[in-house]
This record gives structure tokens, sequence and C-alpha cells, in this order.
């Protein structure tokens, strides 16, 4: 009787060969993921206290921390299932009776294409669509989380920095004067939210500004509280017992040196500083100003697949040849999951009694050194366009492909036969 390869496809062996590997590549993905998560939470931990996260953020943070390295985990992954299922279904005869039924390595070869393909379309998917994305919401994460804290008030003795200026809060006893600045240092920036101060004390902002080469402007309050943002962006900043001292700089930032004025008249020599006094003041302010928060597709990292492959063509040479880089990168990962099943099934082919115990590692290391000559590869090339960027890849691992399918040919006798104690 013939079997066709529809029926094969829908029999029980198909079907606990794609299960088996299925379920074993999940868990070596989760093993992998909770090893680089372990090692990558302090830095998260870190990152995500200094913009005042709270603990769901933190957790939301580091599952998206997870996708930075599914694509390669995926490729080990789907190298250890295929290469334990198959050299389980050998050890048990299973292969030698497939063939002895009329069925040859035409039906297993469609079954390791399959989970070739699969592991690259899943590859793709998770490198080029969920990471980007993911990407995004930790820095949404984080930005929510540091607008959401200065709406409830900074805390006492923090330095808070922003694009333009920096602040500072200093708590105070009430009725005392607000610390002094010492010459040259770098006055900052704080608000209390609108928070009620402690019984007998009082917060007290310093705001420094460069508004010019040599200016500077101070601004100190004893309360500021921000209202928004609003569907626009918008927010307001509500400042009591507000002060303004704009003055020229004795030591500007950035090493700077002061212009002094030869041939000034004298009434400009020594200009006064402005001060002003308010008792209570608002100002319209965008979010941007306080955090600037960049459009997704304006970061290469953040970019998807579809994005890179139809990006307008007005970029810089620099940025256009990143962006090609970073596609590289993706579909190299891709092409590794796709090779994986290959070198799986040749390490069976090259496992006996004596190969029994470095099989596989030498397996993974194989792969993972096709994966560090494309990464080598897409470093030298410098390509603005997507052909100059994926042939080069796409020849690199069309030529690992051949040599390991002719080993595999070559060694096709050894896949069948069983080498081992039955298991």
């Amino acid at each position: 009787m013939t079997v066709t390869l529809a029926n094969f496809l829908r029999g029980d062996f198909a079907r606990g060969f794609l299960g088996r590997v299925a379920s074993q590549a999940l868990a070596v993905i989760i093993l992998i993921e909770a090893i680089f998560l372990a090692e990558h939470f302090t830095w998260v931990f870190r990152d995500a206290v200094r913009h005042e996260a709270d603990l769901s953020g933190i957790a939301l943070i580091l599952a998206c921390t997870s996708t930075e390295i599914f694509d390669l985990a995926l490729a080990v992954a789907i190298l250890m299932a295929a290469y334990m299922t198959l050299l389980r279904m050998r050890e048990n005869r299973e292969i030698l009776v497939l063939f002895a039924s009329g069925l040859g390595p035409y039906q297993l070869g469609v079954l390791v294409l399959m989970v070739a393909l699969a592991g690259q379309v899943i590859s793709t998917i998770g490198s080029g669509v969920a990471d980007p994305m993911s990407r995004y919401a930790q820095r949404s994460i984080l930005f929510s989380s540091e607008l959401r804290s200065l709406k409830k008030g900074v805390a006492k003795n923090e330095f808070y920095y922003f694009p333009s200026y920096v602040a500072y809060a200093m708590e105070r006893v009430e009725g005392g004067a607000p610390p002094p600045t010492a010459p040259g240092e770098v006055p900052v920036i704080d608000a209390s939210g609108g928070k009620p101060a402690a019984a007998g004390k009082d917060r007290t902002l310093f705001v420094y500004q460069q508004t010019g080469p040599n200016t500077s402007r101070v601004v100190t309050a004893a309360q500021a509280r921000l209202d928004g943002p609003d569907r626009n962006g918008r927010i307001v900043l509500n400042l009591s017992d507000f002060t303004s001292h704009t003055f020229a700089d004795a030591h500007p930032l950035g090493g700077e040196r002061p212009v002094k004025c030869i041939n000034c008249p004298d009434t400009l020599k020594d200009t006064p500083p402005i001060s002003m006094k308010v008792r209570d003041m608002s100002q319209l302010m965008m979010v941007d100003q306080l955090l600037p928060f960049t459009a997704r597709n304006s970061n290469t990292v953040e970019q998807t697949l579809f994005e890179q492959l139809f990006v307008p063509d007005d970029r810089t040479p620099e940025a256009r040849a990143a962006q090609m880089r970073l596609l590289a990168e993706r579909f190299s990962r891709s092409l590794l999951a796709f090779l994986a099943p290959l070198v799986a099934l040749l390490g069976v082919a090259l496992t006996n009694r004596l190969t029994n115990w470095f099989a596989l590692p030498l397996s993974c290391l194989g792969l993972m050194t096709v994966n560090l000559l494309c990464e080598s590869l897409i470093t030298n090339v410098a390509a603005t366009s997507v052909a100059g960027a994926l042939l080069p890849v796409l020849l690199l691992y069309g030529g690992f492909a051949g040599a390991i399918f002719t080993l595999i040919v070559w060694r096709h006798a050894e896949f069948v036969r069983p080498q081992l104690a039955r298991s």
C-alpha cells in the first residue's frame, strides 16, 4: 500500500514528531529566557527605579526585555529539541521501521523542513515585530512612570535633569531662609506636587536654566504642581512664591569663557541681575519640554521589519546604513533558526558511542560560529539598500546549508542505523 505525503503528514508519526519538537523547544526557550532575565534583572531594576517605576511597571519592563534574545534562544532551542527527538527516534528504531515500511528520507526531510520554516517565520516575527514593539513599550512605561512621579511630587534632596534645566527640592524649617548656593555651584529644580508639608517644615524648589551663552536663570518656588497632560500633551505648571533671577555667568557651563565687553559703555559693563517675584504663577507647557518622547519610527531599533523595508530614501547615508545593518541582523537570526534543524540532523548522523557526550555541544558551537561569522560580515558591509544588505547574508547561509546537506547525505546510513543503547 502506497502512503502519500499528505497521508503521512496527517499520520500519528508526523504529529508526534512535530509535537515533541515543539514542546521540548518551548521548554528550552523558557530556560534560556529565565537565565537571561535573571542576569539582566539588576540592570532593569536600576533603570526602572531611576525613573520611579512601580512594581507592575518593573514586571512589564522585565517581560519586554525577554524579546531581546528570543531569536537566538529560538534557534538554540530548535536545534536541541530536533536533535533529542531525532536521536530518540533512531535509537527506538522508529526511523528504521519507517524506512522499512516504504517511506524514505524524503518524507522525513519534509518534516525537518517544516520545522525549519516554522522556526524562521517565528524568529522573523519575534525579531522584526515583537522586539521593536517591546523596546518601544519599555520606553513608554519609563516615560509614563517618570511623568506620574513628577505629577505626584518630587522627593526632597533629589536632582532631576531635564533637557534645558536642572531641578532640586530641599526641605527647610519654616521661617528660615533657603540654603545659599555656593559660587560656581549649579542650582537645581523641584516640585512638591501640591502636597501639604509637614508641620513646621516646607519645600524649597530650585531651578537652574541657561538661557544664553553666558546668561543663566535661577528660579525658586515654595510649591509647584503639574496639572495635565491633556489630549494634546499640554500641561500647566503652577508655582507659589515664585522668584526668578537672571544674571551673567561667572563660570559658564561647558567650559565656555565669559565674554568681555571691552569697548562698551560703562552702564553695560556692570549690568545688575534681573529679578522678579510673583506670589502665584502658572505656565502652559508641553510634555516634551519636561520629558522628551520621540516617535517610534525615529528610533532605528524600534522600527518594525516592514518599516525598515519601506523607509523613505531621504535619510542620511549613515542612518540608512545603520538601518540596513539592523535589517541584515534580523534576517540572519531568522536564517539561523532555519539552519538549526539541519545542524541537528547532522549532529544525529555523527552521534555514536564515542561522540555521544559532545555531539550536541559541538552542534550548538557550530551554530553559534555561523552566527558570529555572519555578524562579522554584516559589520564590515556598509550597504544602503535592501538587496546589498541581505544578499551577502543569504549567500553565506546558502553555503553553510549546502555543506551541511552534503555531510548529511554522506552520513545517511548512520542516521538510520541505531548507534547507542535503546533509550
